[in-house]
């Protein structure tokens, strides 16, 4: 079995272009002169968006791997960021910056107390009076969460050159004393049945939990919408999508 952030190519099927979402962290963080700072950037969709924007960008990842596509990206489009890689439950870059940005459910990657506190901790102490906090994660789904562990449900069908339409096909186990749901992706193509095995661990974080959870590094949730279109938070949301800022 092998991490969903070993192979650039692949992460970067089963995370496309989404131009409602680019649109969101280019409004609230960038723009001509902003000092942003990327935290688990990957392969860099967002960060090349931030850059285009006229921002001053520093993209961050643990996964080399993943820093390494998002240079790629940035070459290809002539644009420039810095990219450095460390681990965001815990950093000091003895800099602060105007926004600081954690896209695409990334934080979910946190899955304890003590995890979101040096988060948290390390976000506040980079954000410069008046920064902003620019992330979104999932509204749990009972539903999905309470499939069966051992029943494949189909994720999607992409196409990549050299292997024709790979199907990825996921089982979800959920722990609801951790909040940590795991997720195998059962990767395959027409002439190779589950070539790939991967595994996603992340922790499920509740509407009414997320203002405690920024609040043990200091921040407090300013806004929060139920989609990138920026619509009320509600019942049938898919998304909590939001601002914190220095509490």
């Amino acid at each position: 079995m092998s991490s969903l952030y070993d192979d650039a190519g692949l992460y970067d099927l089963v995370a496309p272009p989404d131009a409602a979402m680019e649109r969101y962290y280019v409004d609230n963080a960038g723009g001509p002169g902003r000092r942003v700072l990327e935290l688990a950037c990957g392969t860099g969709r967002f960060t090349v968006r931030l850059a285009a924007s006229g921002a001053d960008v520093t993209g961050a990842d643990l996964s080399a791997t993943m820093l390494a596509g998002a240079r790629q990206r940035l070459t290809e489009q002539g644009l420039r960021a810095d990219l450095i890689e460390l681990d965001m439950r815990g950093f000091d870059l003895g800099v602060q910056f105007d926004a600081v940005v954690v896209a695409a459910n990334s934080l979910m990657h946190l899955h304890t107390q003590d995890d979101f506190t040096r988060a948290m901790s390390s976000i506040r102490r980079h954000l410069a009076p008046g920064g902003v906090f620019a992330f979104d994660v999932f509204v749990p789904s009972a539903r999905l969460l309470g499939r069966p562990p051992d029943q494949r449900h189909p994720l999607g069908t992409f196409a990549r050159e050299g292997l024709g339409p790979v199907v990825v096909e996921e089982t979800v186990s959920y722990d609801p004393i951790t909040q940590i749901s795991r997720a195998d992706w059962y990767w395959s193509t027409n002439t190779q049945r589950d070539f790939r095995h991967t595994r996603l661990d992340l922790r499920q974080i509740y509407p009414q939990e997320l203002p405690m959870l920024l609040g043990l590094g200091g921040l407090k949730l300013a806004q929060r919408y139920g989609d990138f279109a920026l619509g009320t938070l509600t019942p049938q949301s898919f998304r909590q999508v939001c601002l914190a800022v220095l509490d």
